[in-house]
């Protein structure tokens, strides 16, 4: 795809979480009314209705130019690349599907850079002497790493969720994506963790370590590890609507536990408000709630099935 327009945000959906994209866009379009979004598809999934409904851009893995690009990205959770790679955006922001905005942080997106950071802190001290244990759970086996890139600092990073972050187009090309994909390949259990998530926070930490791509951080990622706090008090006031007054913009990502509303440990009320925004749009009230009820009711039947085949193939 063409670039159209020098900047935007991009989010993407396969067939699960299409039931959870539409509150991503519905807050976009809440908080930030006029920015250009797109939406990478992954497979046969509908959307022709969030095209018009929300104006956005549509960009679909089955119709990339390059056959090894589309067999690299489909059905794999790798969606996020088509948007680096054939995205429509000289620059953007990239939100998961189970990622929410907030207020409006547009202002604070630094397009002066390769790549933003999403994320309040350095994870690792330049000094520590210890590898802490989350490395290799959830970006990569160090050990593995080194053999490939022995010069990489390891060390003095922010170490972030992948489901939120701000770049440049094409600021990791494909074929050096390509060169770490075999890397991973090459060794028995793999190298990189959660996906994409290990091999896309390596290759910009690794190019900002060499000097090949200018690269800060901030703190606009929430995550339920931050706490709730500021959350809590944006909605204190505000019932089932998004809060015109947001103390602090930012996205409000649900990587982990997801926020259905019939798992009474998760927290899910911003969610909660931002898919009955979507779904208010062409119902009641009562039917936007009825439309969620039925699509959390699938999944935590789902999840009870699994669970009984899983006691059953044991027994």
């Amino acid at each position: 795809m063409k670039v159209k327009e020098p900047f935007g945000i991009v989010t993407g959906c396969h067939a699960g979480d299409r039931s959870s994209v539409v509150a991503t866009l519905a807050s976009i379009r809440h908080y930030m009314p006029h920015i250009p979004v797109c939406l990478v598809v992954d497979g046969d999934v509908d959307v022709s209705d969030l095209e018009q409904l929300y104006k956005i851009i549509i960009l679909r893995v089955e119709e990339l130019d390059s056959e090894p690009m589309r067999d690299l990205i489909r059905g794999t959770g790798r969606a996020k690349l088509a948007a680096m790679w054939e995205g429509p955006f000289d620059f953007y922001v990239w939100l998961d599907a189970d990622a929410i905005v907030w207020g409006d942080f547009t202002a604070q997106v630094r397009r002066d850079l390769d790549f933003q950071i999403f994320w309040p802190e350095i994870s690792i001290p330049s000094d520590a002497d210890e590898v802490p244990p989350w490395l290799a759970h959830f970006y990569f086996k160090l050990d593995e790493l080194k053999e490939f890139d022995p010069d990489f600092e390891w060390r003095g990073h922010p170490y972030f969720s992948a489901g939120a972050f701000a770049c440049r187009r094409n600021v990791i090309t494909y074929d050096e994506w390509i060169k770490i994909e075999k890397w991973n390949d090459d060794v028995p259990g793999g190298i990189f963790k959660f996906w994409e998530q290990g091999m896309l926070v390596y290759l910009i930490l690794a190019k900002s370590n060499r000097g090949e791509i200018n690269v800060d951080y901030i703190d606009l990622q929430w995550t339920r590890s931050f706490g709730r706090e500021d959350i809590d008090k944006d909605c204190a006031h505000a019932g089932l609507d998004f809060p015109e007054n947001v103390g602090k913009p930012m996205i409000v990502h649900f990587c982990g536990r997801k926020p259905f509303i019939f798992d009474f440990g998760a927290y899910t009320r911003p969610f909660t408000i931002a898919r009955l925004a979507h779904h208010r749009q062409s119902r009641s009230l009562v039917g936007a709630w009825l439309v969620i009820i039925l699509e959390d009711a699938g999944v935590f039947l789902s999840k009870v099935l699994k669970k009984i085949k899983r006691v059953l193939s044991l027994s």
